[in-house]
């Protein structure tokens, strides 16, 4: 089986990626180990460690990691004893030390074996060589970060210009507000493949459709990222149509909504003063969970109450259902003996060809 395969970086000439990538199960564990473990993951929120001790654990690909605050300094470690593999953190929570779930081996906060019971005696055997792995960890406004690969680029070499292009909507100032997750039967780069292109809105999400000026949609890709921006259409005044909108530009900071992606599994979504992050985890060849998490510079004090917050999340919730039944479909479609790689619109998929060219430089 060819792991291998050709891609064209000229969108004209190009065709999509095989549909094996998507339906073959030895592909997802490469995946694993040549993107998700090379590429800056979102594991948590600055909040869940604003003080000294309090930590979380998260996964990436195949890997346990575990991030915690030591007094100014956020660190970031493989969730991982190196005495016999146990767990040294569950879940999240806050201690002054890191313990070993399976034999009692504790560790300081920076890494430190500390204590190591009944090894007395045993020969060559240095404490020093025992400390916990660092993972690199960075953050950017209220979200945290973390990758595996000792020689990465910098977070913000990833983020490019997302920063800059969202200031205006205030996201790192905003607080935590929700989550929802959301299983999927197909692959996560369907998933993906689905959000990098507006070229579906007209025909899967007509609501959608009625928000947004889709002539004026554009993708912009980046070296690891892509910006997708959707001014939203004026709202007619005294007309039947104003009362079906959901977004209404003149009472929202900035008139338009930006979706930012960071290669190869996150999204912001930024609109209506709000921020939402999708997280895309493959959990087999062939499903997928999606975590969203909401933000807000101004969080309503009970979202479940709160009218307005309701009626955001009610259409969130609309189109991703709209969503989850089209990539459900494409990848019953995908495992077809008829298809294999298709056509890219050069004026409407560049953000999924972009996608695809990294997968390709990845995995080859």
């Amino acid at each position: 089986m060819a792991l291998v395969f050709p891609f064209d970086p000229d969108i004209r000439r190009a065709s999509t990626i095989p549909a094996r990538l998507y339906v073959d199960p030895v592909y997802l564990e490469l995946e694993r180990e040549r993107v998700f473990a090379h590429s800056w993951q979102l594991v948590g929120r600055i909040d869940q460690v604003a003080e000294t001790g309090q930590f979380f654990t998260a996964e990436i690909g195949n890997d346990s990691i575990v991030v915690l605050r030591d007094g100014d300094t956020l660190r970031g470690f493989y969730n991982v004893c190196l005495h016999r593999a146990g767990p040294v953190a569950h879940g999240c929570g806050k201690r002054q030390t890191l313990q070993c779930k399976y034999h009692g081996w504790t560790y300081t906060l920076n890494g430190e074996l500390l204590r190591a019971p009944e090894m007395e005696g045993v020969e060559r055997f240095t404490p020093e060589d025992m400390r916990l792995r660092p993972v690199a960890v960075d953050t950017w406004g209220p979200l945290v970060f973390a990758n595996l690969d000792g020689k990465a680029a910098p977070l913000a070499d990833f983020l490019e210009d997302i920063p800059a292009r969202v200031a205006p909507f205030r996201c790192e100032s905003m607080r935590y507000v929700m989550r929802k997750e959301y299983e999927l039967a197909c692959n996560w780069k369907v998933y993906v493949d689905n959000y990098l292109e507006g070229y579906h809105i007209p025909v899967v999400h007509p609501s959608l459709h009625k928000e947004i000026d889709y002539d004026s949609y554009r993708v912009e890709p980046h070296r690891y990222s892509s910006i997708q921006h959707a001014p939203l259409r004026p709202v007619p005044s005294a007309s039947a149509a104003s009362a079906e909108r959901r977004y209404d530009p003149s009472r929202a900071e900035v008139p338009e909504a930006v979706y930012g992606w960071i290669f190869p599994n996150v999204m912001l979504n930024v609109y209506m003063g709000q921020m939402q992050t999708n997280v895309v985890l493959p959990v087999a060849h062939d499903r997928t969970v999606v975590v969203f998490e909401w933000f807000a510079a101004n969080p309503p004090a009970d979202p479940a109450t709160d009218s307005a917050w309701s009626r955001l999340v009610a259409f969130s919730d609309e189109i991703q259902d709209e969503d989850v039944e089209i990539c459900e479909t494409v990848q019953r479609n995908l495992r077809s003996r008829v298809y294999d790689r298709g056509r890219y619109s050069a004026a409407r998929e560049n953000g999924v060809h972009h996608f695809h060219s990294l997968l390709h430089e990845f995995l080859t």
